[in-house]
């Protein structure tokens, strides 16, 4: 990677981590909430899929330019997530822990779970 891609490649994933403190700050608005309403918790959903998204877009970033490809296929979120927590020789370290791996595959069920069903039957628990 030349210098410049790198320090683009730096820029982006600030850039993407100040979104996510925004994130942050959303989410502890919502959930000061004692009893939030059913829109309450479509917006904890929302907020909680945005992350995980936010998240996946750093791993494509360094996948994309660090390692030099992306997997592809049907697993791809999951191949993705899984390269984020191992380190590549002549490449880079880790991204992740195998700690991080575990929590943030929750998001990501999470997120499977937002898009496929109404907002309507989302319940707080998996929100919180």
């Amino acid at each position: 990677m030349k210098k410049n891609g790198f320090a683009i490649l730096q820029a982006e994933i600030k850039h993407e981590s100040q979104n996510l403190e925004r994130l942050l700050g959303e989410m502890e608005g919502v959930l000061a909430i004692p009893e939030p309403s059913s829109l309450e918790v479509r917006a904890a959903g929302s907020i909680l899929h945005d992350f995980y998204s936010g998240i996946e877009k750093i791993f494509r970033r360094i996948s994309s330019n660090l390692d030099g490809d992306m997997p592809s296929g049907e697993d791809w979120h999951l191949e993705l997530l899984e390269r984020m927590s191992l380190a590549v020789e002549g490449l880079r370290p880790s991204v992740i822990s195998e700690g991080a791996k575990s929590k943030l595959s929750e998001f990501l069920r999470f997120r499977h779970l937002f898009r496929n069903i109404y907002g309507f039957e989302l319940k707080w628990e998996p929100c919180k």
